[in-house]
């Protein structure tokens, strides 16, 4: 007989004719009871289609097993699309299950999202903040003491385990293999959250690792020898038409860019799909290196050269410190796994690199 989810544990006791207290030892193997009782039990509950209540069962016990991921700023971004993969994986691989919200980077969306979890009993929170400053919601009475976990991005308050990747360093390692091949004209396309259509004056950055990313390029304009001709920066809503729109203003500026840098795969689109209309080849007209490695990147022809994340290792890492903080055995730490720059032929040389 099918599984009924109307019938109760009364339904059994009383199809059964023994006691609810009887059913409940029978059913979950505690207390004294003879062993033909518990067969008869268990074969009465089956036969009318009893399905035991786990969640209850498991708050009654203190746990429930269940990790709520609040994120995702954006399921079509490839980093976010891999990074959840590998948290329900290695979720699923300890024996955990994952509630999963969606954020669109806003604010008041990750609050109610971060009450919907607790709401659902969660052991714990993996999130990825939609800003670094109102964390209001994210105190240990609002958590109800549950552990978190914040992955991508940091808080200005070191309150939770952190795991972030080391995107400045690795944006200046990008921009110095560039100079070094020749480039002397850049320009950098940077997506930031809350701003409309785009700008060249630099805004403010709510979210830490984005921050990091321009630092990163900025860092690498400095330290270059010798020194970039010019470097246009633009600041871009995370669209498709306003990311064509600040591509078309670097490509129509008086000294165009050589090589374009973009802060994530969204932007990197834009720039192939301004550069395709206006028939530029990539890796010979124009040059690009993005932000996080996906396949289609490593297929095109050429390669698409990127500063790749180690996203697998972040997702995994966030669900096992997760846990274990679930089971009081960690303090709350603040982790960097490195990112680094993976050569391939979107990037022209125009000079033989040193």
């Amino acid at each position: 007989m099918a599984p009924n989810k109307n019938v109760t544990i009364n339904d059994v006791a009383a199809a059964a004719g023994v006691s609810r207290a009887t059913v409940s030892r029978a059913l979950s193997g505690y207390g004294r009871i003879h062993e033909k009782t518990v067969l008869h039990v268990r074969s009465v509950a089956e036969s009318i289609g009893y399905r035991p209540n786990s969640l209850a069962a498991a708050m009654r016990a203190g746990k429930t097993k269940t990790i709520g991921l609040v994120v995702i700023s954006d399921f079509t971004n490839a980093f976010f699309d891999r990074a959840t993969k590998a948290i329900i994986d290695q979720a699923k691989e300890l024996g955990y299950r994952v509630l999963i919200s969606h954020t669109d980077e806003n604010i008041a969306e990750e609050k109610a999202a971060v009450e919907t979890m607790l709401s659902n009993q969660v052991d714990g929170l993996i999130l990825v903040p939609s800003g670094s400053t109102q964390h209001s919601h994210l105190t240990p009475k609002k958590l109800n003491n549950k552990p978190v976990v914040i992955i991508d991005r940091k808080l200005d308050t070191p309150r939770f385990t952190t795991i972030t990747t080391g995107d400045r360093e690795a944006a200046k390692e990008a921009v110095l293999h560039a100079t070094e091949n020749g480039h002397t004209n850049l320009g950098f396309l940077i997506a930031v959250p809350g701003i409309k259509g785009f700008k060249k004056k630099a805004p403010e950055i709510p979210i830490t690792s984005v921050q990091e990313r321009a630092e990163g390029f900025s860092d690498g304009v400095s330290e270059s020898k010798p020194k970039p001709k010019s470097a246009i920066w633009i600041y871009c809503e995370d669209e498709e038409v306003a990311a064509g729109s600040a591509v078309e203003e670097m490509l129509d500026a008086d000294t165009p860019p050589s090589i374009i840098f973009t802060s994530n795969n969204d932007m990197l689109l834009a720039v192939l799909k301004i550069a395709g209309n206006r028939g530029l080849a990539i890796g010979k007209d124009l040059s690009v290196i993005s932000f996080d490695d996906s396949p289609w990147a490593a297929a095109m022809v050429p390669g698409i050269t990127v500063i790749a994340r180690p996203v697998e290792d972040l997702g995994h890492l966030a669900v096992t410190e997760l846990i274990a903080a679930v089971e009081g055995k960690v303090r709350p730490k603040e982790i960097v796994l490195e990112a680094h720059l993976i050569r391939r032929g979107s990037v022209a040389k125009l000079r033989k690199a040193k």
